[in-house]
């Protein structure tokens, strides 16, 4: 097991304290775009705790219950809709492998992120044994980013370049570190020039090669934040500063990932775009 661990820096400033049971609200929208002709993001809104996945444009709202709730986005690469299915074998297995593994262990961080990391680890390897058996599937990989959610805590695993943002109060900060030749390289050589189209170029993804290398965040989830989970569809064409104004808005998370979408494809759409928004609040006795 291959893991990379990081704490990111978040805003000063805490989540307004919980008092009671907490339940997550969440929802997921995913776009083909204006330029492409098919679709190769997937992503998962998963409850781990009933089996249930949740489709598209669901509004969600579930009391938070063990072994906690999973979000997920994977954006495919690959020809002849390969990419497609590389991103929905890897939201799939990810589900199925989490579900299986955290009712067999015990409930803390550590256990969390080792279960988390093993989970990716077998999305990867059954995405390569596919596109090495078969023929069409050759060459076909996945970026995955994925929030397991227990409770106040979020684990974050990343692999390749969609991103995890948390939105607090007034400030949005990028979770997650773009898995890419040009990041790659600039931690050996802060001064090297690189340009923009080799820079861009993933430095690893799911199901590209038999192994990969997990990056795991942790931070704390509470009252008032926002977990946004995308594509680079969006952050490739939504400055931060728009997305965490969108994520202050009164109104539902469906209002806010519709706006996000119509934002991406307002400025051209050209990618698939995919976002997932989640926040907690208490129980209601009503």
């Amino acid at each position: 097991m291959q893991v990379q661990s990081d704490t990111p820096s978040i805003p000063a400033g805490m989540p307004a304290p919980d008092r009671g049971p907490l339940e997550l609200q969440a929802v997921g929208r995913s776009d083909m775009g204006r330029k492409r002709r098919n679709n190769e993001d997937s992503y998962a809104v998963f409850d781990l705790a009933r089996g249930l996945a949740h489709s598209d444009g669901s509004n969600v709202q579930v009391e938070l219950e063990s072994p906690g709730f999973l979000l997920a986005v994977a954006d495919g690469m690959g020809g002849h809709q390969s990419g497609e299915v590389a991103s929905r074998l890897a939201v799939e297995t990810l589900s199925k492998q989490l579900m299986q593994a955290l009712s067999e262990r015990p409930e803390d961080p550590t256990e969390m992120r080792r279960a988390l990391t093993e989970c990716v680890e077998r999305a990867n390897k059954t995405i390569y044994e596919l596109a090495t058996q078969k023929p069409e599937y050759s060459g076909m990989g996945t970026t995955l980013t994925a929030a397991l959610v227990k409770g106040k805590n979020v684990f974050v695993a990343q692999v390749g370049d969609s991103r995890a943002y948390l939105v607090r109060g007034d400030r949005i900060t990028q979770l997650t570190k773009d898995q890419t030749v040009k990041n790659s390289v600039l931690e050996l050589q802060p001064d090297a020039v690189i340009s923009e189209s080799l820079g861009s170029m993933l430095s690893q993804a799911l199901g590209t090669e038999p192994e990969v290398k997990v990056a795991i965040t942790d931070v704390e989830f509470g009252q008032g934040d926002i977990l946004l989970l995308c594509s680079d569809g969006l952050t490739k064409t939504v400055p931060n500063d728009a997305v965490a104004e969108i994520a202050r808005h009164n109104g539902s998370l469906r209002a806010k990932a519709e706006t996000l979408i119509a934002l991406a494809n307002k400025a051209g759409g050209p990618d698939n775009v995919t976002v997932v928004l989640s926040a907690l609040r208490e129980k209601s006795d009503h």
